[in-house]
């Protein structure tokens, strides 16, 4: 189910030895500091700057980028989990394709970074803040930090469910082994989209609350800053988690059909009975087959989500208003 957590990601060492009241404290904690530290030497020395830094808008905006970093923080922890123990995830990289795979998340998650930095383009209003550009360019270099490990994940499971049973017409093995396995990289699956939805929805939503602060110091200007620039940008996230998610569902999928074929093969005379149409129909409930597109878990949090968020980043200020 979609609001359930795998085992392997609920019951984890790592996060279940420390309390739930410390755990808590811990992440309120870092959301202050982070909060904290976007807006030190935040005046660039005029009144009206010393009046914005200390308004509403652009205290909300650092309350939600400084959220938006701990989710960031979370996120590479989690990633870090899952590079260091990818057996328990039903994946088994190489020592040297788990370095490649990292060496080109970084390059990739580089060549973002620079490009943003390089060209910030209208992504950076015209703020009465000091140092604006750096500030949201941390921000910014978090969340790249965050991708660079979930990246090296995702293209490692989907090697994984690329090259599972390439080099034979049937699946080896137990069925019952088979089946678990493809359900560890169900898992998988489901938890690396849903930390790279994660992940946008705190951009998009540090992105909305920018918004915000710059049609409150300049009303007039709203134009500059238009609610569908958010929309867009929530957008070309959701085409970002699109093009990374949807080749390794397929890879999973092809696995998962191959098995279905293995466990029920179609009849020899070819005519499909009752039990053998039944049979076959739990498998592929078992294996997750039989979900539309509309209600599955993947086109939920990679597309459904990241647009919700958009909007509603993009014109809660404007309705509030």
């Amino acid at each position: 189910m979609l609001g359930e957590l795998p085992r392997e990601l609920a019951e984890d060492n790592f996060w279940v030895r420390l309390p739930p009241p410390l755990l808590s404290m811990i992440v309120f904690g870092l959301a202050f500091v982070f909060a904290g530290l976007l807006g030190v030497a935040g005046s660039d020395g005029t009144a009206a700057s010393d009046a914005f830094v200390q308004g509403v808008p652009w205290t909300v905006w650092r309350a939600v980028a400084g959220a938006a970093m701990v989710v960031f923080a979370l996120l590479t922890a989690q990633a870090v989990r899952i590079l260091q123990h990818p057996d328990r995830w039903g994946f088994y990289p190489p020592p040297a394709r788990r370095r490649r795979y990292l060496l080109c998340a970084v390059v990739s998650a580089a060549a973002v970074a620079g490009y943003r930095i390089v060209f910030p383009g209208a992504a950076v209003p015209d703020l009465p803040v000091n140092n604006l550009p750096v500030r949201t360019g941390v921000v910014l270099i978090c969340g790249m930090l965050a991708a660079i490990p979930w990246l090296t994940v995702v293209w490692l499971a989907h090697a994984e469910c690329r090259e599972l049973w390439r080099r034979q017409d049937d699946p080896p093995g137990e069925p019952t082994a088979n089946i678990r396995r493809l359900e560890r990289l169900w898992q998988l699956l489901i938890v690396c989209v849903g930390a790279f939805m994660l992940g946008v929805v705190a951009a998009v939503a540090a992105a909305g609350a920018l918004r915000g602060a710059f049609v409150a110091a300049h009303p007039d200007r709203a134009d500059e800053f238009p609610p569908s620039n958010v929309l867009l940008y929530g957008g070309m996230f959701a085409l970002g988690l699109a093009v990374i998610g949807i080749p390794m569902a397929v890879a999973w999928r092809n696995r998962a059909q191959q098995l279905v074929e293995h466990l029920c093969p179609l009849p020899a005379d070819g005519r499909p009975s009752e039990e053998w149409l039944q049979e076959r129909h739990r498998v592929e409930h078992l294996l997750h087959l039989d979900i539309s597109v509309l209600r599955n878990p993947l086109t939920i949090l990679s597309v459904i989500a990241p647009l919700l968020v958009s909007a509603l980043a993009a014109f809660l200020p404007q309705l509030a208003g």
